[in-house]
């Protein structure tokens, strides 16, 4: 009998150590955030949460009118504080975990900065950040999350794939998650650069539920040139030439298209399909030199010219001409950033530590006027793999 009694007592004691669901949540009691909105207002923050409307998004409901997600806005002299104050307009719990995109006003990010809003958010156990950051260019993040969008029922999940499917398709586009952007922002010897998204057409039908009723919405999202950041602050933005040699050196590329100029008169379209570029640093007489290749592995996809692609003498020179455009397209990147923003958003600096760190240690406090003396030697291979179901252009075929 005894026994059984202090197996009972130890029984009980183990019981008292577990922690059970003391800190659940009911789903029907949260409020989901699929995208959260920066903005300015006065000296305050100004945070507008995209929250899903369950019934607006369920397969199991019939049709509802209305939008399926709503927009609720509060301000707070910090981001938390914000955030918390959206219960005195929301029924629901607000619930961060699921965030899909960060959205900063330019104004937002020029002014005041990232890096409070981030390592916030980073802070924050239950978040997990591997959610896209992107900076609303010529509009408040607001009017961003407060657009309604076709194909994607949740505007934010529209963001997230549309940036996710054009980074892997698109040249200028390229993905920053919070990690990566506060690691940037962070370490020495690289500078961020973040994704803009724009309101195009009608704002004031953004928000309406007929923006959804026509064949060309009146009011769209659309992703447009990278943001260039010094310490925590957006400096200036990267043209669609400009962003796409900054994804080249950063191996951000992974397929595009892009085209060369025959050598009469036209054009001819190159699908590419696989891209890597490399970046290696080397230090010669003291000094760092920059060492970035590029190899591509590319296809025809259109012939607008005369030219017999089906000979091996033409593809040759158009690989030559493919590989000078890829290298004067890099080149013309790193000039122009250098010389309007005084910033490293290559990564040369990294580079650099990585090959000679004790080279890199006195480097690093001059480094932003050292970066216009900076050795960068480019080059680049160019294969051309197949010519597509034809051969040469059937436009010299073509009856008068």
């Amino acid at each position: 009998m005894k026994r059984w009694t202090q197996r009972l007592l130890l029984a009980a004691l183990m019981l008292m150590t577990l922690t059970g669901c003391w800190g659940r949540e009911e789903m029907n009691q949260l409020g989901i955030i699929m995208g959260l909105g920066i903005d300015r207002e006065g000296e305050d923050i100004k945070v507008s949460a995209q929250v899903v409307i369950p019934a607006g998004v369920s397969s199991n409901t019939g049709k509802i009118s209305g939008a399926p997600v709503t927009l609720y806005t509060a301000t707070g002299p910090t981001l938390f504080e914000a955030i918390q104050k959206l219960t005195l307009t929301s029924p629901r719990i607000i619930f961060l975990p699921h965030i899909r995109v960060l959205v900063f006003s330019e104004n937002f990010a020029a002014q005041v900065g990232m890096g409070d809003v981030l390592e916030a958010m980073v802070r924050d156990p239950k978040v997990r950040p591997d959610y896209y950051v992107m900076i609303a260019k010529g509009s408040s993040a607001e009017s961003i999350l407060n657009t309604l969008t076709p194909l994607e029922k949740i505007p934010a999940n529209k963001l997230y794939n549309s940036l996710d499917n054009s980074s892997k398709n698109w040249a200028p586009t390229t993905i920053v998650n919070a990690d990566r952007l506060f690691e940037e922002i962070i370490n020495s010897g690289i500078s961020p650069a973040v994704t803009g998204v724009e309101l195009k057409g009608d704002r004031k039908a953004a928000a309406l539920e007929s923006n959804l009723m026509s064949v060309k919405p009146k009011a769209w999202l659309e992703y447009t040139g990278l943001g260039v950041i010094k310490g925590e602050k957006l400096i200036g933005w990267l043209n669609e030439d400009e962003s796409k040699g900054f994804n080249y050196i950063r191996n951000n590329v992974r397929a595009t298209v892009g085209h060369v100029s025959c050598p009469s008169k036209g054009k001819i379209a190159l699908r590419g399909v696989r891209t890597i570029s490399k970046m290696k640093g080397e230090v010669k007489q003291e000094k760092p030199v920059i060492h970035v290749h590029v190899e591509s592995v590319s296809t025809i996809a259109s012939v607008e010219c005369k030219e017999h692609i089906a000979d091996a003498g033409v593809i040759s020179q158009l690989e030559k001409e493919a590989e000078a455009k890829l290298i004067s397209l890099m080149k013309m990147t790193v000039s122009n950033v250098i010389r309007k923003y005084k910033v490293d958003i290559f990564g040369f600096g990294q580079e650099i530590n990585r090959t000679d760190p004790k080279l890199w240690k006195r480097l690093e406090p001059h480094w932003v006027n050292k970066l216009s003396d900076l050795d960068v030697e480019y080059s680049a291979k160019v294969i051309i793999k197949r010519v597509g179901s034809l051969d040469d252009s059937f436009q010299d075929q073509v009856k008068e």
